[in-house]
């Protein structure tokens, strides 16, 4: 009887530190998702922004050739 106790609580000490390790990578992975979404979001930004940048350049390049 005593050896089956062990071994439960061995079983069971295993599993919760398996748990453990599952919710650090968890935590670790939303953190880089995270990060990934915030350049995403900056890129976009200046996307948009070298776009109207470029519009403003061939509005003002048609001005000068208007000249």
């Amino acid at each position: 009887m005593k050896l089956f106790i062990k071994l439960s609580l061995i079983v069971i000490l295993i599993g919760l530190i398996s748990c453990a390790d599952k919710k650090k990578e968890e935590q670790e992975t939303k953190a880089a998702i995270e990060k990934v979404e915030a350049i995403e979001k900056e890129l976009n930004e200046v996307s948009n922004d070298i776009l109207s940048k470029t519009e403003e350049l061939e509005n003002v390049l048609k001005d000068l050739d208007s000249i």
